[in-house]
């Protein structure tokens, strides 16, 4: 699927934005707002994206708009935009030159999107920071595969002129499936919402055009297990992992967040930190039932969940007392000499492995009775292993609020677009009018495309040919 400059450049484009990220979507008793808040929030408000791959179709624009907002997620109508054989893109009733110039047509004349319906563009939703463009993503060298295509190290160019050092996943749309797509756009939203040092920072999704980009921090050492497997480590360092490793799970546990794989292969270390990665498995909420039909990681999984294909926080816990033995162990895999059924049924039965005899004795109390409990309840909260291990490690918790608040700040410094646009013309300086109607009647007696600037709308009317119309480059008003 081809995106013109043009449309790529538009804010209110978004490209692959799946409808979770448009909508509240209710989980059980609960609503989560995916982004805090709804994108399409009031009449008139609307954006463009692209449709889900699915196989043996191509994929479409499509058009967005709360046309009855009292309705809430039913008050959103998705307009597919069809690629006409001509070249030209319409939806109901014109014919127009490009997806730009369909937009600004009815967004300025106030003409309705639908014929059964009144709808009518009002607002432009525009890309927010977590929406990236590919312009601003440098690659410079490839770091290996992942799960869904490559991993890049590059350089990303933030608004405010700086330039980080970044991971980037690249995906490659007609290769995945819908499923896989939404796999890793969850994964983002999700990990949109974190902020600790002792989890993977994300900077965001360039899913304007293709190979589709995750980009997250760059962390200099790479998975935990390949670091730990790569040169042994003093026990002293390993109690400082398995303690930052504790305080990244309790931050996500905090958020109301099940990871689900907690293992030293989705670790990363870096500048002496243990970093919480790879959301591919994670759910919000407390509880989950899993798809028994889905692949798992059964050599760290809990009892309970091996028996009932249940999660809980307190699985994760049991989880996270398998990566500390990977840790004490220098990475290797978990029941070393048994294969996954001899796994399954051990754990089941009550089988647990030793850990080293160097661990701490009181360490090693923790791991094995309030991590390794059969009895979920017997466990300890993430919480309550933090503050143990701190205890008993005599290692001093970070004052996390103020870490938090600094990149929030640092976040909040960077020039920010606003959440959406004004168009409606009665609210423009009388000036601005009169030089956007202007320009639009300029615009209907010629054809040269110099008089033409982007966001102008080369209108191809159908059945009956209209002539040009559009404005040159007006202004839009931000509305906060």
């Amino acid at each position: 699927m081809m995106v013109d400059r043009q449309l790529a450049c538009e804010q209110w484009y978004h490209g692959l934005l799946p409808r979770e990220d448009i909508k509240i979507t209710n989980v059980g008793e609960n609503i989560v707002h995916f982004n805090l808040q709804m994108m399409l929030r009031n009449n008139g408000d609307f954006l463009v994206r692209t449709t889900e791959p699915v196989a043996g179709q191509q994929r479409a624009f499509v058009l967005s708009v709360m046309f009855r907002q009292e309705l809430e997620d039913e008050g959103i109508k998705h307009f597919v935009i069809t690629n006409l054989p001509n070249g030209k893109f319409s939806i109901e009733k014109y014919a127009f030159d490009s997806v730009s110039q369909m937009v600004e047509h009815h967004l300025y004349k106030k003409e309705s999107i639908s014929k059964a319906n009144e709808v009518i563009l009002r607002t432009p939703i525009i890309r927010q920071n977590w929406e990236l463009s590919h312009d601003d993503v440098e690659l410079t060298k490839k770091l290996g595969e992942g799960a869904f295509g490559e991993v890049h190290m590059g350089k990303l160019k933030l608004r405010n002129g700086r330039k980080v050092d970044v991971a980037v996943k690249l995906a490659k749309l007609e290769v995945l499936t819908k499923e896989q797509i939404k796999e890793i756009m969850h994964e983002a939203r999700l990990m949109r919402n974190f902020n600790h040092p002792n989890v993977v920072r994300f900077y965001g999704v360039a899913a304007g055009q293709e190979p589709l980009m995750v980009l997250m921090e760059l962390v200099n050492c790479g998975a935990l297990d390949s670091y730990l497997q790569k040169q042994e480590q003093p026990v002293e360092k390993k109690n400082e992992m398995i303690l930052q490793a504790a305080w990244g799970l309790e931050y996500l546990h905090m958020k109301n967040v099940l990871h689900r794989d907690i293992a030293a292969r989705n670790c990363l270390y870096g500048d002496n930190k243990v970093k919480i990665s790879d959301f591919g498995l994670t759910r919000e909420g407390t509880v989950y039932q899993m798809d028994p039909h889905k692949r798992v990681p059964i050599r760290w999984l809990a009892p309970e969940t091996l028996r009932m294909a249940f999660y809980t926080q307190k699985t994760d816990v049991f989880s996270y007392g398998i990566m500390c033995w990977e840790i004490y162990s220098n990475g290797i895999e978990p029941y070393p000499g048994m294969t996954v059924a001899e796994v399954n049924q051990n754990v089941k039965e009550g089988y647990r492995m030793e850990l080293p005899f160097f661990v701490p004795p009181e360490v090693q109390n923790i791991i094995k009775v309030r991590c390794w409990s059969t009895n979920p309840n017997d466990r300890y909260t993430m919480a309550e292993i933090a503050k143990h291990l701190q205890r008993i490690l005599q290692i001093p918790r970070p004052d996390f609020t103020a870490m938090q608040a600094d990149r929030a700040a640092e976040e909040r410094s960077q020039p920010n677009l606003p959440r959406y646009v004004q168009a409606d013309m009665a609210s423009l300086p009388e000036q601005q009018q009169r030089h956007s109607r202007n320009s639009m009647a300029n615009s209907r007696n010629t054809t040269d495309p110099k008089r033409i600037r982007r966001g102008s709308t080369n209108l191809v009317a159908s059945p009956v040919q209209r002539g040009q119309s559009g404005s040159r480059g007006r202004k839009l008003r931000p509305r906060f």
